[in-house]
């Protein structure tokens, strides 16, 4: 397994490859305690998202999954959500793009370049996904980090504030432009201006912005033109330059989705021979991400109308290429609906966890404060009892407290058996316990009676054989109008009146008088 130290100097040098992340995605599939290798984890799904190796997110999001699943709040688990919100990213995913976004955000543990970086990954997902007027929310909270939170002088570029004011007017043409304001998309693209004309950049910075300014007025130019053929003909000679290799930059990733756009506008001016070498430049491009299907049914169609009969031959490989593109959406939906399906079944596994009661595997008080009052609505007539161990202080003081464990086991194992199946019993605090029952107040009662006096539970401690007393209070649901806190009160209070009588009627030493 690679360290943490290795896989950042490999991603930032240009050496890391497809090996490399299939080996450290298998090392780490073969750890005993994922816990460990948070740093790792993190860093290889950088190396993911960076190179676009899409094909190892898949299994790179169990690896993060099952590691957050065993972490506790912290700094280590929120940076399991950075790496699950890249993978994401990497699949175009949106919604666990913006759940784990939002889960990072609010995990405690934010830095401030992460954290822009995350909002304006949701801003992608939502403009994605249609939602400009989200996407517009937290394209502002991006640009509060730097409001609210301003960076100390002498940071480098790709941290400062400069660069998120160059992020977030960028992103706030493609923003306005899906809500239909395009006086404000026109206004980002000027502040955007401004700030590359009369700001000092560095030189590898400002080439960055450069390039993305001059697609970022092309799309501007779409809404705004509506000759088609010079959008057409603009668009081709932006192309050749990038085909060209002189505005091409590894560093500077593209959304198909909005080239789509412009070869759509070409497929209507017939310009087929233009769309098949810019189909193949984008296809083969190692810095373009998201869905390839449009751009090869494009392609496909454009072969179909070409008058020459050179192209029209390649018709069955770009049949080819479009329909493996959609096996290959098909399976990643695939993919995707069994890691939700295995993610929901591990929170209902969590949530069925964080309702027992560790040692008797009672519920617990949570989950009684969760379940008790959809119980009674659900059943309208029953019986709440509250029921309170006799003497387990003497069991702890006397026989230690590993035998006072055994008491309580076996206490709730028993009385578990007796009531109904309908009924729940909780333990609600150390020796107190609760049933919600679908009896009437006097058949309950007839069953704690018969547990106390015809078939007491008999408990073995150090040869002797001992009763388990109980005290309990019963309360039916219609006393008190099915009001929760008044029900556990009423019963609470007559379960103190049955103690009196049990100490009368048992002896301390557990054995009937």
């Amino acid at each position: 397994m690679y360290k943490d130290e290795e896989i950042k100097k490999k991603v930032k040098t240009g050496t890391w490859t497809r090996e490399d992340t299939a080996r450290c995605i298998e090392d780490l599939e073969q750890a005993p305690d994922l816990t460990v290798y948070t740093e790792e984890i993190y860093s290889v799904s950088y190396g993911v998202f960076a190179y676009n190796f899409r094909e190892y997110a898949f299994p790179l999001i169990e690896i993060c999954r099952e590691a957050g699943f065993h972490l506790e709040r912290s700094k280590e688990k929120s940076r399991i959500y950075l790496a699950l919100v890249r993978l994401y990213f990497c699949l175009g995913f949106s919604p666990k793009i913006v759940e784990y976004g939002l889960k990072y955000a609010n995990s405690g543990f934010t830095l401030r370049s992460p954290l822009k970086s995350v909002y304006n990954t949701i801003v992608a997902a939502f403009t994605d996904c249609g939602l400009f007027q989200e996407a517009d929310l937290y394209l502002e909270k991006m640009m509060d980090i730097s409001r609210l939170d301003p960076c100390g002088s002498g940071v480098d570029f790709w941290d400062s504030d400069t660069l998120n004011e160059l992020v977030y007017y960028d992103s706030r043409v493609y923003v306005k432009l899906g809500i239909g304001d395009l006086a404000e998309a026109e206004q980002a693209a000027g502040n955007m201006q401004a700030i590359l004309e009369e700001k000092e950049l560095p030189e590898d910075g400002k080439a960055f912005f450069l390039l993305q300014k001059e697609f970022t007025d092309m799309y501007l130019r779409l809404y705004q033109q509506k000759d088609k053929t010079t959008i057409a003909e603009e668009f081709n000679t932006y192309m050749k330059k990038m085909e060209s290799g002189e505005g091409a930059r590894d560093t500077l990733s593209f959304c198909v989705c909005y080239f789509v756009e412009f070869l759509q506008v070409m497929a209507e001016e017939e310009r087929w021979e233009d769309i098949l070498r810019i189909g193949n430049y984008i296809r083969n491009a190692k810095n373009f991400s998201g869905s390839f299907c449009p751009v090869y049914k494009l392609m496909r169609t454009a072969a179909y109308r070409s008058d020459k009969e050179e192209i029209r031959q390649q018709i069955p490989e770009f049949e080819r290429m479009y329909l493996k593109s959609l096996e290959q959406e098909k399976e990643n939906y695939d993919q995707m609906v069994r890691l939700l399906a295995k993610e929901e079944l591990r929170i209902e596994r969590l949530k069925e966890s964080m309702e027992k009661d560790t040692l008797t595997s009672c519920l617990n008080r949570a989950a009684f404060d969760r379940n008790s009052k959809r119980f009674i609505q659900n059943h309208g007539t029953g019986s709440l009892v509250f029921i309170d161990l006799d003497y387990l202080k003497e069991i702890n003081d006397c026989y230690g407290h590993e035998n006072g464990d055994r008491y309580l086991v076996h206490f709730a194992k028993n009385v578990k058996r007796v009531i109904d199946r309908e009924d729940m019993l909780y333990r609600y605090a150390g020796d107190e316990f609760l049933i919600l029952s679908v009896l009437s107040a006097e058949e309950i009662r007839k069953q704690m009676n018969k547990i106390l006096e015809e078939n007491p539970i008999h408990f073995h401690i150090n040869g002797e054989c001992r009763h388990i007393s109980f005290s309990y209070g019963v309360v039916a649901f219609e006393e008190k109008e099915g009001k929760l806190a008044e029900l556990v009160k009423e019963a609470d209070s007559r379960m103190y009146q049955c103690k009196n009588q049990n100490h009368r009627r048992i002896s301390k030493r557990g054995k009937t008088e």
